[in-house]
């Protein structure tokens, strides 16, 4: 028997009780913001300002499904307002709503959002659907450092490294490539894998993703170990506490 894993896209913001204040169409591309900005899905989940952009958007298969009315998990539509419609006629006929989300959903060419919608005497629930080529997350911030501090461990000692601003800002998804990508199938996966019993098993740490960072994505830009902070099960010094942290 054949087993295949499948596990949930990383996305590196959530705009989950986000309040969608504004749609703005560009051709084939989609700008959606929020009251709120974005909020981080990585260590420690800091809320930043931001929106995210649809690329490359089918409008044949972008849907708006409005509800009047509060339903929760169950329940019947029966009686009640029911509307389906284009994205587009959504966006032109209930411009300046509200929609809260409350939960989304990013799959394969399509993000889903449902929430709570409101516009005048018209409240219910609201289901969004964008069939898009690609998401692009945009964080605005003053902050124009090259370097960046994070901290970095492996189920021991947790230590300050410094690494392009790239990385720091995307922690755990450029870890994550490191892990499950490079450590098993790059030009040095060899190093890495150790044969247990029958298996194989993967061995390294945060050294490992230093080196990997020097030498494949970033060699214009070195990063370094700074120093040690604190044990693995000890309280990461306050001036470091809000730092992006990975442990490997």
């Amino acid at each position: 028997m054949k087993i295949t894993r499948f596990f949930n896209p990383e996305i590196p913001y959530s705009l989950h009780d986000m309040n969608v204040i504004e749609f703005e169409i560009n051709g084939d591309d989609l700008i959606m913001r929020t009251q709120s900005g974005l909020v981080r899905t990585a260590p420690n989940w800091d809320q930043v300002d931001g929106y995210l952009e649809f690329l490359d958007v089918n409008w044949e298969y972008c849907f708006a499904t409005v509800h009047e009315g509060y339903y929760g998990n169950l329940g019947t539509y029966e009686g009640k307002t029911f509307k389906k419609m284009y994205l587009k006629d959504f966006i032109a006929e209930f411009q300046n709503a509200g929609f809260s989300i409350t939960d989304e959903y990013y799959g394969q060419d399509r993000a889903l959002y449902t929430g709570y919608f409101s516009k005048g005497k018209t409240m219910g629930e609201c289901t969004i659907e964008i069939y898009h080529n690609n998401i692009v997350f945009y964080e605005q911030t003053d902050d124009t450092r090259e370097m960046k501090e994070v901290v970095l461990s492996a189920d021991g000692d947790l230590s300050l490294y410094l690494v392009p601003a790239d990385v720091a800002d995307n922690l755990a998804t450029v870890a994550n490539e490191f892990a499950s990508g490079y450590v098993w199938h790059g030009e040095k996966s060899g190093k890495f894998l150790k044969l247990c019993g029958e298996q194989y098993g993967a061995v390294f740490d945060e050294t490992d993703f230093i080196e990997y960072l020097n030498t494949v994505l970033y060699p214009d830009k070195p990063s370094k170990k700074i120093k040690t902070l604190c044990g693995f099960d000890d309280e990461v010094p306050q001036e470091y506490a809000r730092l992006p942290r990975y442990n490997f």
